[in-house]
């Protein structure tokens, strides 16, 4: 439930150990405990939204790939990516200028030109890409 900033760890003893140290006793108000037991009767549903947005994000990727940019392996339901053959903020704009909002991470240090998109439906990426393929082709 990351909208909600509701999850757990599962790590070494010796890190969830030094991590205990800092983490507030009662951190989760009572909202999202409520929130987080009733998620806990969709888990099925979870599942199903989790491999759907997987596979949308393998086709994404996939689509990137075909396009003068740079992609980075994602696990997430975002992909990072930095376009070679223009600047990744004159990229971010022109999207913006169609209604397509991305991260523009192209003046963050170490991310240098580099943009975000989240994994959306498949209409939507359908637009990003076809936007991309349009303005990098």
């Amino acid at each position: 439930m990351a909208a909600a900033r509701l999850g757990y760890l599962v790590g070494p003893a010796e890190i969830v150990s030094e991590l205990e140290k800092v983490v507030l006793p009662y951190h989760l108000d009572s909202a999202k405990q409520l929130a987080g037991r009733l998620a806990l009767d969709y888990v099925d549903d979870m599942k199903t939204r989790v491999d759907h947005l997987v596979a949308e994000r393998t086709r994404l990727i996939a689509g990137l790939e075909q396009l003068p940019v740079t992609v980075w392996p994602s696990g997430a339901n975002f992909v990072l990516f930095r376009p070679d053959t223009m600047d990744g903020a004159a990229v971010w704009q022109r999207l913006l200028d169609r209604s397509i909002l991305i991260r523009n991470f192209a003046s963050s240090p170490r991310l240098s030109g580099c943009l975000r998109v989240t994994i959306g439906a498949p209409t939507e990426n359908d637009l990003f890409l076809d936007a991309l393929r349009e303005f990098l082709t």
